[in-house]
């Protein structure tokens, strides 16, 4: 079955959120919260619409939006411990998002996202540069 209008724009758009979640963000970057939400609208929409992809499809679109989600989640936590669990426990894509990829972008954001958050961990815990310019790990006696 040919795809929808809204399936396209949606598959567009989850495309350029996979793209965004790979790489690193500044705090200061809305755009990739609003793009996750209106992937979430869109979804409900293909849901009800008339003619909507096969049951499976819109298990893995789901489990996508979802994944994006708790990403967006994940990072909002105080510290990288905690980011670090939260990661773990989600849930990447199964299928690669367009017959261009060979393993699944969410898969791929997913290692990143946990190398990113093993590496504030690491410097956390040994004082690097990077967290005693923030103030952090310095002791003030």
């Amino acid at each position: 079955m040919a795809a929808s209008r809204l399936e396209k724009n949606f598959l567009r758009l989850l495309v350029t959120c996979e793209a965004m979640a790979a790489e690193k963000r500044s705090d200061k970057d809305w755009r990739l919260e609003k793009f996750v939400g209106a992937l979430q609208e869109m979804l409900i929409e293909l849901k009800k619409h008339i003619s909507k992809p096969a049951p499976e499809l819109l298990n893995e679109y789901t489990r996508k939006v979802e994944f994006m989600k708790g990403l967006l989640e994940a990072e909002k936590l105080p510290n990288p411990a905690e980011k670090a669990l939260a990661n773990q426990f989600l849930a990447p894509g199964r299928t690669p998002t367009t017959g261009k990829e060979r393993t699944s972008a969410t898969k791929t954001v997913h290692l990143k996202t946990q190398a990113r958050y093993t590496g504030e961990m690491r410097s956390e815990l040994l004082s690097l540069p990077s967290a005693t310019s923030s103030g952090i790990g310095t002791l003030a006696h």
